[in-house]
Formats: structure tokens, C-alpha cells, sequence
């Protein structure tokens, strides 16, 4: 482990400011990430996994009514406190994107070619001819048939796989320290989502970059993940490494996730579990424990009194009253709260 993390998120908070006064959907949410490593963000929709990802590298700034806190930390400069020309040089270079839907992310009036190109002329400084060739060489490292007839090919003429394949290229243009990966695999049939999931942990191999995945497919995680922080209502309420998560989880949120994972019994698929409830809006967030109207063993003082962060073991850590209680079997369910 270096001493210096790649990336080192403190408190970050992310404001939204509407008729209704002010939203926080990033609230409070820190952790730390080395060079090398494949980290998994979880959670339902609406949970703040993109929003988070995007306040990382301040994807928000065009809307004048957001504001960020905190301390968002790479190769130690503060990015929440970078001058917008600074962030310009930062992003597609020490840090880069990978969307969830290639086709809305990707120019449908420039060409692939072309498209990769712009970034290593804007921080590479490469003539016209270099980043041309470079572009090539990214889209046969990233595995797309035909390499030289897509280069002058327009995004609408590639199929899904290929197109996630040039956002790849393009956000590996510059070789960057750390790749956020939103959900990348999601809108692809499953045979696509196995390839393009190889060719990340493969690329993350051979370049040595972080990556920071975010997804809702917890067999995503446990197929290239090393760690995983699990949101709920725009907070980490569980962190732990991937083998920790499948064979030990301690916050009901996390367990609830875990169960819902379809099962097989012999030939019969097992009824799939669902978590009660629906996830609270944004306007109307519980006092104490963020999952307190959702889980089956709160009491008052999870709806009233916020739990601090736990340890449960190294590398584990949790926000919940009555986690040693839940895991020892000594709580019973209670009911599910509002």
C-alpha cells in the first residue's frame, strides 16, 4: 500500500438548490482508494452513486445551482477547490469517464477517429497525424474489429459493445491515473457486458490505473471489485472488501441487497426477496438511521439518532445501532419502521 492514496474523498457533500430550498444528495461521504485498485460503489437507484461520481471530478459545474463540501483529493491537489481551467486540464487526462450510454456521451458529427483524437491533441499536444495513430492503437487495444475502417466510421454506425469499446479508448486516451466507470456494462446484452468487463480489469492490469465502478450488479462486483462501498440516501452506510460483502454482511441494507440476488434450488428459481419499502425522497430524509423506514429491526432510536461509523473488523466498517446484535441473532425483526 502506498502511503498517499490515488484518490482520498473527505465529507463530500453535494448541494442542489431548488423551490424547495436546499437538497443535499451527497451527504457526508468519505473513503480513500490506492493506485491499482478496483473499487465497487452499490446501491439502488437514486441512492447518490452518480451523483457522487460526478462531484469527484465536478461534472456539475455548469449548473449554477449547485455547491460541493468537503475534501476531494488527487495526487494531492484539492479538485473541489481547482479553478475551472485547472479542472479542464485534470479531466480526460489525470482522470477520466466512462458513461452509462456510450450514444448520448459520443458526437453523432464527428467521427470515432476524430472524437478520440481531440483529447490527445488538447493534452498531449500530438499533431493531427500522431493522435491519429494513437487513436488507432487505442481502438485495437480495446478489442474493436476492423480497427482502421471504424476509425472513420460515425457513432451511429457501431453497434452498443463498439461504441462503449470508443469510450474506453477515449477515456484511456491519456493513460489517467484513475477511471470512473458509471454503470458501463448496464444498457449491453450480457455476452458485451463479459467483454467489456475483461477488457477493464485487464487494461486496469496492464496500466496500473484505479478505478472507481459504479453499479447496482453486485455479481459485477464480485467478479472484478477488490472493495465496495455501499450508498443508501446519499451516504456510505457499509464498506468492506468484495469477500467480506458475500460472506458477511452486517448492515440490513446490505443483507437485503444480498438476498435479493435471484437464486436457483435445484430447477426452481427461490421467490426473490424485496426490501420493503420504497428508498425516502431527497425533501423528506429520516432523522437518525437513513434505512430506518425500510428495516425490519428499527426501534426509535434508529429513526430519531444517527449512528456513527462502526468497525466491525479491518477494513469493515458500518453505520448501524444494532449490527453485533443482528449478526449474533439476538435482535428480531421488529416490523419495518414508518
Amino acid at each position: 500500500m502506498s502511503q498517499t492514496p490515488l484518490l482520498d474523498v473527505r465529507n463530500l457533500r453535494t448541494h442542489f438548490y431548488t423551490e424547495r430550498g436546499r437538497v443535499t444528495a451527497v451527504d457526508g461521504v468519505s473513503f480513500s482508494m490506492e493506485p491499482g485498485e478496483i473499487v465497487g460503489i452499490v446501491g439502488e437507484s437514486g441512492c447518490g452513486k452518480s451523483v457522487m461520481s460526478q462531484s469527484i471530478i465536478r461534472l456539475l459545474d455548469y449548473a449554477d445551482d449547485v455547491s460541493y463540501e468537503g475534501e476531494v483529493r488527487l495526487g494531492g491537489e484539492n479538485l473541489l477547490q481547482l479553478s475551472n481551467s485547472r479542472m479542464r486540464k485534470i479531466r480526460g487526462n489525470l482522470v477520466s469517464m466512462v458513461f452509462q450510454d456510450p450514444l448520448t456521451s459520443l458526437d453523432p458529427v464527428y467521427t470515432v477517429g476524430d472524437q478520440i483524437a481531440e483529447s490527445l491533441r488538447q493534452h498531449r499536444r500530438l499533431s493531427r497525424r500522431e493522435a491519429r495513430e494513437k487513436a488507432l492503437e487505442l481502438l485495437r487495444m480495446t478489442g474493436i474489429p476492423s480497427p482502421e475502417q471504424r476509425l472513420d466510421e460515425y457513432p451511429h454506425q457501431l453497434s452498443g459493445g463498439m461504441q462503449q469499446r470508443v469510450m474506453i479508448a477515449i477515456a484511456l486516451a491519456c493513460e489517467p491515473q484513475l477511471l470512473i466507470a458509471d454503470e458501463p456494462t448496464t444498457a449491453l446484452d450480457v455476452t458485451i457486458q463479459a467483454q467489456i468487463l475483461e477488457l477493464i480489469v485487464e487494461l486496469n492490469r496492464k496500466l496500473g490505473m484505479g478505478v472507481l465502478f459504479i453499479t447496482h450488479d453486485l455479481g459485477v462486483v464480485s467478479e472484478i471489485c477488490t472493495s465496495v462501498k455501499v450508498m443508501y440516501l446519499g451516504q456510505i452506510v457499509e464498506e468492506m472488501t468484495t469477500a467480506q460483502l458475500f460472506a458477511n454482511p452486517l448492515h440490513p441494507y446490505t443483507q437485503g441487497l444480498i438476498r435479493s440476488i435471484p437464486r436457483m434450488d435445484g430447477d426452481r428459481r427461490q421467490k426473490l426477496h424485496i426490501i420493503a419499502g420504497t428508498v425516502p425522497s431527497l425533501n423528506d430524509k429520516p432523522q437518525g438511521c437513513r434505512f430506518a423506514t425500510r428495516c425490519p429491526y428499527a426501534d426509535d432510536k434508529c429513526r430519531n439518532e444517527e449512528p456513527p461509523i462502526a468497525t466491525a473488523e479491518e477494513g469493515h466498517r458500518l453505520k448501524c445501532w444494532y449490527y453485533e446484535e443482528i449478526s449474533n441473532g439476538l435482535r428480531e425483526a421488529v416490523g419495518h419502521g414508518d
